[in-house]
């Protein structure tokens, strides 16, 4: 069966940018301009992934009708997993985009290094398609720098997560990249430790079981509760995915969360905060992009992938895209 990536767009920039993608994913690439001439070939095709332009609106309110007038919103035809909107303005101007039912994945449409953007993203999508997004290699190239581009580690008590935490920023460090991004790096894997550790674990009824734990409280990880890093750094991108075996993040509390906290600019997560949203937005709008995969009661993995640029100004306005991935 031929593979197939579909967009829905009038902008010849999409094309191009997808036209790179598409090589990665050695898939053929279809594109309609409206979400309405866009429906029957979604009826006919088995598409690994579905673009949609939604800076306007309007945009997104016809593919959201006609979706659910063909298929209704929650069909397996088509799942907000494998639905990839774009848009000329950022994520915090998107709120409609995040809060729809059909929003999996996010990307500002780049203007510049269209070629590679366009490139890393067709790495996701083919990740994405595996269900291992976590897996760095699928994101660093093999000929990096080095000869052990990924490095793994389990965490077996909460004491080890400034452990952790200062061991990247110093292989950060190391590798040349400055010290300010080496900063906000390391404060974001501190928020994914964090939430692993103190937020994820919950009892079989799903009620979280450390909610009025300090954060600085010092525990073993057992079972369950241990958490997996992995580090990955090849020169040019950096990555981190963090792991629990729990499975408990909600998805309307992340996307309610990431749209509400970028709307209030002075969010700040309170420090000792339970749950305090997860940290999203502060992780995101550090620079990189962030994936979360969760497996409802198993696992939710949360990814970072960063292009190390030696410029602070070009690190934050790189290229980047949130994923928020659920599966029952």
């Amino acid at each position: 069966m031929t593979r197939k990536l579909l967009l829905i767009s009038d902008r010849a920039d999409d094309a191009t940018f997808l036209v790179e993608a598409s090589a990665v994913t050695r898939a053929e690439l279809d594109i309609v301009p409206s979400a309405t001439s866009a429906i029957e070939k979604i009826a006919q095709n088995d598409y690994i992934a579905v673009f949609v332009d939604v800076t306007k609106l309007s945009q997104l309110r016809e593919f959201e009708f006609e979706v659910q007038k063909r298929f209704g919103l929650f069909s397996d035809r088509i799942q907000p997993n494998f639905i990839h909107f774009i848009s000329e303005k950022d994520l915090s101007e998107n709120r409609d985009s995040i809060l729809s039912p059909l929003f999996g994945n996010f990307y500002q449409r780049p203007t510049e290094a269209v070629s590679e953007a366009g490139k890393l993203y067709g790495r996701f999508v083919v990740a994405s398609e595996k269900m291992a997004t976590h897996d760095l290699s699928h994101f660093l190239n093999e000929e990096g720098i080095g000869h052990k581009i990924v490095q793994k580690v389990q965490l077996t008590n909460t004491d080890q997560k400034q452990e952790a935490v200062e061991a990247v920023r110093q292989y950060l460090i190391a590798a040349k990249v400055p010290a300010r991004v080496s900063n906000l790096i390391a404060n974001s894997v501190d928020e994914l430790l964090m939430n692993a550790m103190f937020d994820a674990p919950t009892d079989e009824f799903g009620k979280p079981l450390y909610s009025s734990t300090l954060r600085s409280h010092s525990r073993p990880l057992e079972g369950k509760e241990q958490v997996t890093m992995q580090v990955g750094f090849d020169g040019f991108y950096f990555g981190i995915s963090v792991a629990d075996g729990f499975g408990s993040i909600d998805r309307s509390r992340i996307l309610n969360h990431i749209s509400a906290s970028y709307r209030e600019k002075d969010y700040t997560v309170r420090a000792g905060q339970a749950g305090a949203g997860l940290g999203v937005a502060t992780i995101f709008n550090s620079g990189g992009s962030l994936i979360y995969h969760c497996e409802a009661g198993k696992k939710t993995e949360a990814t970072l992938l960063y292009r190390a640029y030696a410029s602070y100004r070009d690190f934050k306005s790189q290229f980047k895209f949130f994923s928020a991935k659920f599966y029952v």
